[in-house]
């Protein structure tokens, strides 16, 4: 049987790219062709209860720099993953440069290109060299929308071929229809007002708050009784949301739950009037999914991969345009036929996005991956 090494890097904090790995990790237990073997914290819970051996492995940056060192002056260091036949990495592990065992590793997105302002010269240089070092060393690149692809080509030189679209489907932890009491039970619990529009997002400048809360300003003129519903830690741009929460009047109709486990995270979706997603950057998102599972209609930014990932299914908005943004959220709030149609719509278009089917095309890609050269000799 193929031994298969899972470099799991991602924490339970980094949000979207954590949720993505659970993802991978979850889709491979629909295959018996590997034997897998995890390399990341064992004291993680998440990881524990999925039941693979798991191998201490932590990736601390002084040891990054040594690998990137390395990689630079030609020289050998330890394969830490010496057992396995191939590996994959939903995000970068810098350790891969030194195995000689074919690899795949998913590139998220690349925003700096887009968006330099939000990175220090540091992080742009780390985030470039990063990737092309081991662009130049993959079997094959994972991204998950033919945007993110075209950026990938675009501005790493990498052939088309060796980039491949797999976009992940959401964790499937809580698929079934909460019955009424259970939904009162969280609304009362986490004290949710009747009607509210759902932001669960961390507080990054992309994902475009401050916008939201000028739109939303304008909604309450309109439709007093909605209110808006953010999710996230304290921390990055917080305290500058809830500063112009204040400012713009708006702390009775805009509420922050903080950081929310995933079971009452599904309940709230279903809660929910709508999803609004005005993120300036997204490769793929996935509380856009979460909302399509949950039948819950989505507005969304009209920008990059997201146009790709609704389709038909989502009203779509000008993310830089306050007014663009309200008024989508009017319409899905006094349109309750538009609302329904859209949510059975994301239903419609989330449904074919099986673990089963995510397994199967992640294990075409390391078949093939496993049977060409070699990527690095001993």
């Amino acid at each position: 049987m193929t031994k298969l090494g899972v470099v799991v890097l991602s924490a339970p904090d980094l949000g979207g790219t954590y949720q993505y790995s659970l993802s991978m990790l979850e889709a491979l237990r629909h295959t018996q062709a590997y034997e897998i073997t995890l390399y990341a914290d064992p004291s993680n819970k998440d990881l524990v209860k999925l039941g693979y051996p798991i191998r201490k492995f932590t990736e601390p940056r002084w040891k990054q720099l040594s690998y990137l060192a390395a990689d630079a002056l030609g020289l050998k260091l330890e394969d830490p993953f010496v057992d396995e036949d191939i590996l994959i990495a939903p995000i970068y592990s810098l350790a891969l440069l030194q195995t000689a065992k074919p690899f795949v590793y998913t590139l998220h997105d690349l925003q700096e290109f887009y968006y330099p302002q939000n990175f220090s010269w540091a992080q742009r240089l780390w985030r470039r060299r990063v990737h092309v070092c081991l662009s130049r060393r993959a079997g094959r690149i994972i991204c998950e929308s033919e945007y993110v692809k075209s950026d990938i080509v675009r501005f790493f030189g990498v052939r088309d071929e060796c980039v491949a679209v797999i976009a992940a489907p959401p964790l499937r932890q809580r698929t079934a229809e909460f019955d009424a009491a259970e939904l009162e039970e969280v609304r009362g619990r986490l004290r949710l007002p009747d009607r509210f529009i759902l932001y669960p997002a961390q507080f990054w400048p992309h994902k475009n708050h401050l916008r939201l809360i000028d739109a939303f300003k304008q909604v309450v003129a309109k439709a007093p009784e909605l209110k808006l519903v953010l999710t996230g830690k304290k921390r990055d741009d917080y305290e500058v949301v809830m500063r112009a929460v204040g400012e713009a009047g708006l702390e009775g109709n805009i509420l922050h739950l903080g950081y929310i486990e995933q079971s009452d995270l599904q309940a709230i979706y279903h809660l929910a009037a709508a999803l609004v997603m005005p993120s300036l950057f997204e490769s793929v998102s996935i509380p856009i999914y979460e909302a399509f599972e949950a039948g819950t209609p989505v507005a969304a930014s009209n920008i990059l991969s997201i146009p790709e990932q609704v389709g038909s299914a989502a009203l779509q908005f000008d993310p830089f345009s306050s007014s663009s943004i309200a008024e989508s959220i009017l319409k899905l709030a006094h349109d309750p036929g538009l609302a329904k149609r859209l949510g059975a719509l994301g239903r419609d278009r989330i449904a074919s996005m099986t673990p089963q089917t995510y397994c199967s095309r992640l294990q075409n890609l390391l078949t093939q991956i496993a049977n060409a050269k070699v990527i690095r000799a001993d």
